[in-house]
């Protein structure tokens, strides 16, 4: 009897630990506080405004709670973006693609330091280095396949699309010669990617991304495939009114799929971002074995001290933390994504314009709310007042008066920074095409910003430009006493520049 007892006990102990792993082995999803929602929809609804932007979606991870918001519209007849309605997600693309290899990887159907020509043996490239290429050297772009111009307006969908875009570059030579000792981004790596994928599956890769990585973490609204109904991209007609429309072109190319043709959501990126930061864990259960995951994640090539690139992600360390970053901004589409694993953060920005760019500057408020920080009250960007006044009375003068007046008054309403003043310059250069005007605004950044680098440092870029290298040096050398680390950078390489185009005639 006593034997027997003791048995009864041994067994409902070793049933009490299984369900102790069990419990280990679930995680659980929350809503954020209503407060804090609150927060973050003024916050968003400050951006739509103050930017002109159409329309955007976030998603927030942050430890077990999950926040989603769509704000705006999706194309000119007005049609409202809900979570459903997916977005153009470009570059965002790799990351998610990286996941489908870590899933073929954990099935045991690759393995990342195999040769690529092991799956596809009409992957070539001009010097026969192609044999040494593995699925790492493409995961990392460090493979030395060179970068191509992406082109929607002739788009190839057909099903040999994908084994068109790898015999495409056996001609071609390769960056350097040692896959593995360098970094050199290119779209070809992903979009063969791809084309590895569908072969090792032996499915098209749009369908196999379908059944074993959205299905399966839940992802309703995202296909590698263009969609019937999305988010339409917006192009400014009207820079100094700052007026939008939709574009007529949309980026959807089968040839670039792996590289940029993930239509998304931002509920289903949040998703996604869940079971990376569970590493590999999602509420339905194990998506991939966590000794896979980590070994995966563990590959780091750095390209500085302070960043680097992983297996579809950039790496960006602030001292305390590792940051794993993605951003798109292509065809009017401005999207970023990032997560701090250390933190429990994961963050999705996406939007249908690109005139501006704020997406960094967006997610890294919410990275230091979620972090105890404050959301900034957000302002209109003085270059909207400016092109306005410029539009009614057409004198560059009445334009620097109401700026100087705005910054005497102390107008809170609008943001009067350098950048601000900056991109009002950049508008008149680049888009306006009005120079004169341009140089004025240039110089005006310097009279109210004497102590900057970055005035100087625009002004120069005016110059290049203008192919007027010899007051582009002097505006460089009077950046100098005000210089940081990563602004010296920008001085060598403008100065490089100057110096290879300077057999040119100089205008000035």
């Amino acid at each position: 009897m006593k034997c027997r007892t003791f048995i009864l006990l041994i067994n409902m102990l070793l049933l009490s630990l299984c369900g102790c792993k069990k419990q280990k082995e679930e995680i659980s999803i929350h809503q954020f506080s209503s407060s804090r929602i609150k927060e973050l929809n003024e916050y968003l609804r400050a951006i739509k405004q103050a930017y002109s932007i159409p329309g955007l979606s976030v998603g927030i991870v942050h430890k077990d709670s999950v926040y989603n918001s769509t704000l705006g519209i999706a194309d000119n007849e007005h049609h409202l973006i809900d979570s459903l309605l997916p977005f153009s997600a470009g570059s965002i693309s790799e990351p998610v693609m990286a996941t489908a290899i870590l899933k073929l990887v954990d099935s045991g159907l690759i393995k990342l330091d195999d040769p690529v020509q092991k799956y596809l043996p009409y992957f070539k490239m001009a010097d026969k280095i192609n044999k040494k290429v593995t699925i790492r050297h493409l995961l990392s772009h460090t493979s030395g396949i060179q970068h191509y111009p992406v082109l929607w307006d002739t788009p190839n969908n057909s099903d040999a699309a994908l084994e068109l875009t790898t015999r495409s570059i056996s001609s071609q030579q390769p960056k350097f010669p040692i896959p593995g000792s360098r970094v050199v981004r290119s779209p070809y790596n992903y979009d063969i990617l791809a084309d590895l994928v569908s072969k090792v599956s032996g499915k098209p890769f749009e369908q196999y991304m379908d059944q074993q990585v959205f299905k399966k973490l839940g992802m309703k609204s995202s296909s590698f495939a263009r969609p019937v109904l999305s988010v339409q991209p917006f192009s400014i007609n009207n820079w100094l009114s700052y007026t939008s429309k939709t574009d007529s072109l949309y980026p959807y190319n089968r040839e670039n799929g792996g590289s940029n043709g993930l239509h998304t959501s931002a509920s289903d990126l949040s998703k996604w971002m869940e079971m990376l930061l569970n590493r590999g864990l999602t509420a339905q259960g194990r998506y991939v074995s966590k000794v896979t995951f980590d070994d995966f994640f563990s590959f780091k090539y750095m390209t500085s001290k302070t960043a680097g690139i992983t297996l579809g992600w950039e790496l960006m360390t602030d001292g305390n933390h590792e940051l794993f970053v993605k951003k798109s901004d292509i065809t009017n589409f401005q999207n970023q994504v990032m997560l701090i694993p250390e933190e429990g953060i994961g963050i999705t920005f996406l939007s249908n314009i690109s005139a501006q760019q704020i997406s960094s500057e967006i997610v890294r408020n919410m990275m230091n709310w979620l972090n105890g920080g404050k959301l900034p009250k957000i302002k209109t960007p003085v270059g909207l007042a400016l092109g306005q006044k410029f539009q009614e009375t057409g004198n560059i003068d009445s334009v620097i008066n109401l700026y100087q007046s705005l910054k005497r008054t102390r107008n809170f309403h609008y943001d009067l920074s350098l950048n601000a003043l900056n991109f009002f310059g950049n508008t008149l250069f680049r888009h306006v095409g009005d120079q004169e005007s341009a140089l004025k605004i240039y110089n005006l950044c310097i009279t109210e910003y004497p102590r900057s680098a970055e005035a100087y440092l625009s002004l120069a870029n005016f110059y290049i430009k203008s192919r007027s290298y010899s007051n582009a040096r002097l505006s460089l050398e009077k950046s100098r006493p005000f210089l940081n680390k990563f602004q010296q950078e920008r001085v060598l390489d403008m100065e490089q520049y100057i110096k290879e185009k300077t057999i040119d005639t100089d205008p000035g």
